[in-house]
């Protein structure tokens, strides 16, 4: 079994592995691709424990969201279940502060978190030690290239792909989006964040279901990921409230275009030029960048919040009367549903099988409607 408490380097080497007999490409583009894809040194040694590995990306805290806590939360239950679960990343792990632990098992679902799992920092490892018995979950499509390579190479069948998204949608037409659509036909055993998304495979055809439904079933299974834990405001405090506020799930960054920034602002501005928001606070929250306003008109303006810890988060949500939170994919998002449980009315997007009376089934305080300004 694991150690109580593993002591891991907090500062994993600047540098990766040189991989003999490779020469560097020309253009930087395509050896991003190719690194992201690289399989991982692996050193398989008889005497090794079999392991569950679980690969991740890598361990940010400033873009720790809702995706790596329900990863992690998998390797805890996988943990709790007497299995030897080793978390191994798989992209370049950057400076961590010493409180890295500490925050990590901050998070809900996660206290001692590494009293149960290993970790492994992949792309700084001579060789991870593995058994011929390991098997690999992927939770994202680059981990699901690199798992199926590891299982082919100790003879396995097939990996557990963590679904959280059809992640083609993520990227534009190109390279990323057909290795990403690639990863699914993979041989693997799919386990779905939120039954929709694993309807919306199942409409499609993809994966697991690319035999049909029976089938696709019966290799599946969907569950529902936890949300920040928040308590809704009373009817005392909101009769309380001098004003109306509103907050927009706001990500400019190129890699969160699926989150439609740009039509949440349109809207927003819109909405304020015709009196509709007159006199709300307007606030914006899920950006990494500092914090700014931004000018909607009318001396009107969103002020974009730093991120906050969960517990700060939670509180941050019950302060608000009205949520805006869009995802352009099938699956719900997480935000509109932590918004619909701090009580507020959250507006999100429809999309294909995500309808309005989809989404009302989650919680009758989701506002479904088509991704359009109007």
């Amino acid at each position: 079994m694991p150690r109580r408490r593993l002591r891991i380097d907090s500062r994993p080497p600047p540098s990766l592995l040189p991989k003999p007999g490779r020469t560097q490409p020309v253009i930087a583009a395509v050896g991003e691709v190719a690194a992201k894809v690289a399989p991982l040194e692996l050193a398989i040694s008889d005497d090794a424990p079999p392991r569950v590995n679980l690969l991740i990306p890598t361990i940010d805290l400033a873009h720790f969201f809702g995706g790596y806590i329900g990863k992690l939360n998998l390797a805890t239950r996988l943990a709790a279940r007497g299995m030897r679960v080793r978390v191994v990343t798989v992209d370049p792990v950057g400076p961590l502060p010493s409180s890295w632990q500490r925050r990590v098992e901050g998070y809900s679902g996660l206290d001692g978190l590494f009293e149960r799992v290993e970790v492994v920092f992949g792309r700084e490892s001579k060789g991870i030690e593995v058994s011929r018995s390991d098997r690999f979950v992927a939770t994202t499509w680059w981990t699901a290239h690199i798992a199926h390579h590891a299982v082919r190479r100790l003879g396995g069948e097939r990996f557990l792909y963590l679904i959280q998204e059809y992640e083609p949608f993520t990227f534009p037409m190109g390279t990323y989006a057909a290795l990403a659509e690639g990863s699914y036909r993979f041989p693997h055993t799919a386990l779905f964040s939120t039954e929709l998304l694993r309807d919306w495979f199942r409409r499609r055809g993809i994966g697991v279901y690319a035999d049909g439904a029976t089938a696709g079933d019966a290799c599946s299974a969907a569950f529902e990921n936890a949300i920040t834990a928040v308590e809704p405001p009373t009817t005392e405090e909101l009769a309380g409230r001098r004003t109306r506020r509103l907050l927009f799930y706001a990500r400019p960054e190129p890699h969160a275009a699926r989150n439609m920034f740009e039509l949440g602002m349109l809207a927003l501005e819109q909405a304020v030029l015709d009196g509709t928001l007159a006199d709300w606070e307007l606030y914006g929250i899920g950006t990494v960048n500092t914090q700014k306003r931004l000018t909607l008109g009318h001396a009107t303006s969103l002020e974009l919040v730093p991120r906050h810890e969960q517990g700060a988060y939670a509180e941050f949500l019950r302060a608000h009367d009205v949520g805006l939170s869009l995802m352009y994919t099938p699956h719900p998002s997480l935000v509109p549903i932590e918004m619909a449980a701090a009580g507020m009315f959250a507006v999100t997007n429809s999309f294909e099988n995500k309808t309005p009376e989809a989404m009302a089934e989650i919680s009758t305080n989701l506002v479904t409607v088509e991704p359009t300004l109007e």
